[in-house]
């Protein structure tokens, strides 16, 4: 049976079931919707005809998708009535209008307005540690700005400013205290053959530190029509988010212009999405523009980070994630990096983003200079790794390109974490082309380093050895260890999948404030099927549940081997009253155990005095195993080893 997505233009902006979102829609295209239909392209153009609409043609990059356009397009259209028509008929699986999604970059405007208001009852708690801080600062050469090992490696302005590419160790048995990329450089390795493209609000690729190494053949605007992403120049800030992400990645090194991209041998294209609103139709064709040409997609952008949205990808943005996951790279898939999110001043987490609980992605958590979690960073069990940011007002931000030819110092929060780690796998990706995107992620799980974020109080160690932290994921990366790895890696082997559901009659669970849901389910991780698993990757928690304060629920899993992982933490902003439906968590902390034995998803309330005693249902639940059957080579070796401190070579 052949599956045909459709697009077909109609009036409704309706938010399927995700928070509704308030936009100006005078760039989207009107009468827009999605259904799947089973059939062939006969099917499409009999539909076409019936509710007069005009095929268009088949969308780029989706096999059997059609964009279609209403033939009158005054008529006014009876949303809900089209839609009980579309879904009425035999030949369709689903049916959804397009509308206008709010999506947010990582960056500096997400972070002034709480923070502020924090800023100043900090202040005088940090005056009275300043000298102690001092003294340990120095202790440790991050004020040593003008000497590092590697002070003369490149002659670029700002290079003294790359504070996380340089090692300012004075003590040699403290952990490295950068990224640890300069010694791939020593080894030829820059991210050369290597393609990223950002998908953000555009780039300016004539910059002088950026067009040299731009690639307009993976480069496009999806908001205005054509295949260039020049931002738009309003003023000198408000479109420059994209530019700062690729100059990180991809400013010539040795030029005397601004700094030095992490994979300065790579190759950057920029996508425009974010200038504008945008569909679900947008995201998924950027998701998968080039997919023949690119490796790695870097995004610094997602769901408001305002502690109120929970929002997933689309039904297309989500098919082109797998598709990008499957096909991208030969098959052996494209990368796609993620920046976590900065909303923990307003009470978010980041278990209610769709995007960081999508296997197919890589979430990227920041630190500050010192090691520490952020106040604007966003904690959840799907993070993966963690790259140097910006902290508080005396922390270094990043250096990077800006609008205009220019160059700044102050690119911040996820958004710049993000880019950073996209840099570090294309140094990864060039030392062995032959990684799938499993392959990388295993490779994070077992270089990323705790030591330089040890000081953090919630590291745990899961029953497979690794070390993990939900502020963190696996620790900071180290490019050199990951390269390292790479180099003679043993692809891993295939991936299974081993659903682990309920015994019907526990379903409709009540819990309130006195009481938590405590739902146990078994398994034996599917042992004898095809699917068996024996070593874990990413267990996913899907569920159905209501209670009219959603903000108030808290979740958690425990494994067979007794580890408790927190699912999603109180977000006292989020008030509403829609609970979570079909909503999926991930959590890669479980990363190598043995899935067999009880499970245990417990649901609880925070006590709240202006919450009212109020039972919720846990109306559905069951968790997704993702793993292996057979052990991957590199563990043969035993669990891994953690140092105190870390070498480049």
């Amino acid at each position: 049976m052949i599956k045909i997505f459709i697009l077909i233009t109609a009036t409704s902006l309706v938010a399927h079931g995700f928070t509704q979102q308030r936009y100006n829609h005078a760039h989207l295209p009107k009468n827009t919707w999605v259904i799947e239909v089973n059939g062939g392209e006969e099917i499409v153009q009999l539909l076409a005809e019936v509710h007069k609409y005009e095929v268009l043609g088949e969308i780029s990059g989706f096999e059997n998708y059609y964009k279609l356009v209403k033939v009158d397009h005054e008529t006014k259209t009876d949303d809900s009535h089209f839609k009980r028509k579309l879904e009425e008929h035999p030949m369709v699986v689903w049916a959804e209008p397009q509308y206008a999604r709010t999506r947010v970059k990582r960056g500096d405007t997400l972070l002034i307005k709480k923070e502020k208001e924090r800023q100043y009852q900090r202040l005088r708690e940090e005056r009275q540690r300043d000298h102690e801080e001092v003294l340990e600062r120095q202790k440790r050469g991050i004020f040593s700005w003008f000497w590092s090992r590697y002070t003369f490696f490149f002659n670029d302005t700002l290079w003294s400013k790359q504070w996380y590419l340089q090692d300012y160790r004075t003590d040699r048995d403290v952990p490295v205290l950068d990224l640890n990329v300069v010694p791939c450089y020593a080894k030829g390795i820059t991210g050369e053959g290597i393609k990223i493209s950002i998908l953000d609000d555009g780039l300016e690729w004539t910059h002088p530190d950026l067009r040299d190494n731009y690639d307009p053949s993976i480069s496009t605007d999806l908001v205005e029509g054509d295949n260039d992403p020049m931002p738009r120049y309003d003023n000198d800030t408000c479109n420059s988010h994209g530019t700062r992400c690729a100059g990180e990645i991809a400013m010539i090194a040795n030029n005397f212009i601004c700094g030095v991209g992490i994979s300065f041998g790579a190759k950057v294209g920029g996508i425009k999405i974010l200038d504008g609103p945008t569909t679900d139709l947008m995201e998924g064709t950027a998701l998968i523009y080039a997919l023949d040409k690119v490796h790695i997609y870097s995004n610094s952008w997602g769901p408001p980070d305002d502690g109120e949205t929970v929002e997933a990808p689309g039904i297309i943005a989500r098919t082109a994630l797998k598709i990008g996951a499957l096909k991208g790279r030969g098959g052996k898939g494209a990368i796609y990096v993620f920046a976590a999110g900065n909303g923990k001043m307003n009470g978010d987490n980041c278990a209610a983003d769709g995007y960081i609980n999508n296997i197919y992605t890589v979430p990227i958590a920041s630190a500050t200079q010192r090691g520490e979690a952020p106040f604007y960073g966003e904690r959840c069990a799907a993070i993966f790794a963690t790259a140097y940011s910006s902290g508080n007002r005396k922390d270094e931000k990043i250096a990077t390109t800006d609008l205009k030819g220019k160059c700044t110092t102050n690119h911040s929060g996820t958004s710049a974490a993000a880019p950073l780690a996209a840099g570090i796998f294309a140094l990864v990706l060039q030392a062995n082309q032959n990684l799938t995107w499993r392959c990388l992620q295993h490779i994070i799980v077992w270089t990323s380093e705790v030591a330089v974020l040890g000081e953090d109080q919630e590291w745990h160690q899961n029953k497979a050895g690794f070390w993990v932290n939900p502020n963190f994921g696996f620790g900071m990366l180290n490019a050199y260890n990951m390269v390292k790895l790479a180099s003679n890696f043993k692809t891993v082997p295939k991936q299974n999948k081993c659903n682990v559901f309920l015994d019907q009659k526990k379903y409709f669970t009540k819990f309130n404030t006195n009481n938590p849901a405590i739902l146990k389910l078994s398994t034996l991780g599917c042992a004898g099927a095809d699917n068996e698993i024996n070593f874990l990757e990413h267990v996913q928690v899907m569920m159905n549940i209501t209670f009219p304060y959603r903000g108030a629920i808290e979740m958690f899993l425990i494994s067979p081997d007794g580890m408790r992982t927190v699912l999603m933490e109180e977000r006292p902003d989020d008030i509403s009253d829609e609970g979570f439906k079909d909503w999926i968590i991930t959590s890669v902390q479980n990363w190598g155990e043995r899935p067999e034995g009880t499970w245990t998803f417990e649901v609880t309330v925070v006590d709240r005095p202006d919450l009212e005693e109020t039972n919720g249902i846990v109306e559905y639940v069951h968790i997704i195993l993702h793993g292996t059957k057979d052990m991957p080579e590199h563990y043969s070796k035993g669990k891994r080893r953690y140092s105190t401190y870390n070498t480049d070579a």
